[in-house]
């Protein structure tokens, strides 16, 4: 009886993290469509493209962007029974990441 509670369980916690992590990663996919249309929408329209940081701010965004991702991931695989509403926020979390990632990059490969 226990072992049929516990394979319930184990297949209910594989079924939570499987559909927080896809989520994840479509939410992550549209942001980083969205950011990379954003960005290269506004590259077009500006004859004089010059981004005035410096270098070391796209590296510490850059950082940051990879820590968001990294942070968010290991809190998901770390609640890996939480339903997806409360995931909601790492999910986020995650996504903006990617966000970040995908304009310092943009940024970084342009100057």
């Amino acid at each position: 009886m226990k072992k049929k509670i516990g394979r319930k369980f184990e297949n209910l916690e594989k079924q939570n993290l499987r559909k927080t992590l896809f989520v994840t990663f479509a939410i992550s996919f549209l942001a980083v469509i969205l950011a990379m249309l954003v960005q290269l929408n506004a590259q077009s329209k500006i004859e004089l493209c010059s981004y005035l940081d410096p270098i070391v701010i796209d590296i510490f965004a850059l950082i940051f962007g990879l820590f968001l991702v990294i942070e968010g991931l290991a809190r998901i695989y770390e609640h890996p029974n939480a339903s997806l509403k409360r995931q909601f926020t790492r999910i986020i979390r995650v996504a903006m990441g990617f966000a970040i990632l995908t304009l310092h990059i943009i940024q970084f490969v342009h100057k």
